[in-house]
């Protein structure tokens, strides 16, 4: 049904989860599997840090996407990874997707920068509004 899954991780608990299941997915109808991690700094400090702290940042963004296939592997997928580094996480996603024909875009509900009390945060609400595909959002 599904050819070209991604998964979108910010590292939360959501996104944990969600990664989960689209390797299993994945898994299960013999799709590929891409993790995709938007590297960004907060608004606050753009601007304002030197190269170390946007470094530290990066290494930060690396990590959480390492966290996120490992996820994955354990499901017993293989996936590709992305590290794209834009400011804004949700657009940079639906370029993504766009550019690449992804079939399936799983998504958590909300987001690290959520505040748990949100119905679904804005990165994930923007995808699900704007994708030209299908969209899986995980409590």
């Amino acid at each position: 049904m599904y050819s070209k899954i991604l998964v979108a991780s910010d590292g939360s608990g959501p996104a944990i989860k969600a990664a989960t299941i689209a390797a299993s997915l994945a898994r299960a109808m013999n799709s590929s599997l891409t993790v995709a991690t938007v590297a960004y700094m907060p608004r606050a400090y753009a601007g304002d840090v030197g190269s170390e702290m946007q470094e530290a940042y990066l290494d930060e963004w690396h990590s959480v996407l390492n966290d996120t296939v490992d996820v994955a592997k354990k499901q017993g997928v293989e996936p590709k990874s992305k590290l794209i580094e834009g400011e804004n996480p949700a657009l940079v996603l639906l370029d993504e997707i766009k550019a690449n024909s992804y079939d399936l875009v799983v998504v958590g509900r909300t987001g690290a920068g959520s505040k748990g009390l949100d119905i679904m945060g804005g990165v994930s609400r923007k995808i699900a509004e704007a994708a030209p595909c299908s969209v899986l959002i995980v409590r």
